[in-house]
């Protein structure tokens, strides 16, 4: 499975970033990060209907001014892909 051409593209840009960036729980201010780099999440949107997989996750890593170290985000779903199965 290949990550489809529009989130790859964001890698090297600045974007503005915010909320739960790093977990749902602690809302993050919407400032300007570095994406670094990306990868497939390893959580996957659920149909809470059907128990039934719906379509993977990524992770981006990121970094702005100020931080010590960069950091993976939490998953964020790749709605094109749609799963018929679990992996």
């Amino acid at each position: 499975m290949e990550i489809p051409e529009k989130y790859t593209e964001l890698v090297g840009t600045k974007q503005q970033l915010g909320g739960g960036l790093f977990s749902g729980k602690k809302e993050m201010p919407f400032e300007e990060y570095d994406i670094l780099d990306l990868r497939w999440g390893s959580a996957k949107i659920v149909d809470m209907e059907t128990l039934k997989p719906k379509c993977p996750t990524i992770e981006y890593l990121i970094k702005k001014d100020g931080m010590r170290a960069s950091r993976w985000t939490r998953g964020f779903p790749v709605p094109e892909i749609e799963l018929k199965e679990w992996d």
